[in-house]
């Protein structure tokens, strides 16, 4: 079994900048290209199956196990809150009336890092892995527009 604290630690570093820069740039609702755009960059030559929403900034990326038995999904929230972010930090909202108040960049980062990971160990997997990067969980029923567009189907 491989040593996953050693390779967290290894991504530790670009998980805390992605995490960064999307604090830097939140945005509200169902429509989020920026983080979105982020998103992708990072998914970017896992090899994973990606898909973006329809109605909505949502990313799906879907792992394919060794062995497919079984799907877990594996869920972050992408949005912001209508909040003036006070903090002196280097990495502070740039967008004013809009902060990542409740740790969604922070959820995107771990997700990213999770997809990492389970990619570098892929051949221990025993079913598929969903990651489910959603919008619009503040108040805009983001799960349901993924649900209609598919994410529950997505490794089958």
């Amino acid at each position: 079994m491989s040593n996953f604290l050693s390779e967290a630690s290894e991504i530790q570093g670009e998980l805390a900048t992605l995490r960064q820069n999307i604090h830097k740039e939140p945005e509200i609702g169902l429509d989020l290209p920026k983080t979105q755009s982020k998103i992708l960059a990072a998914l970017d030559g896992l090899g994973l199956e990606v898909t973006t929403g329809k109605a909505l900034s949502s990313v799906t990326a879907v792992l394919r196990g060794s062995k497919s038995e079984k799907t877990v999904l594996l869920r972050a929230d992408m949005d912001a809150l209508p909040v003036t972010e006070l903090a002196n930090i280097p990495f502070k909202s740039q967008i004013d009336g809009a902060m990542h108040a409740c740790g969604h960049d922070l959820h995107v980062a771990m997700l990213i890092g999770a997809a990492k990971l389970l990619v570098k160990n892929k051949s221990k997997l025993n079913g598929d892995v969903v990651f489910m990067f959603q919008p619009g969980e503040e108040g805009f029923d983001g799960a349901g527009h993924m649900i209609k567009e598919g994410v529950l189907t997505a490794s089958g």
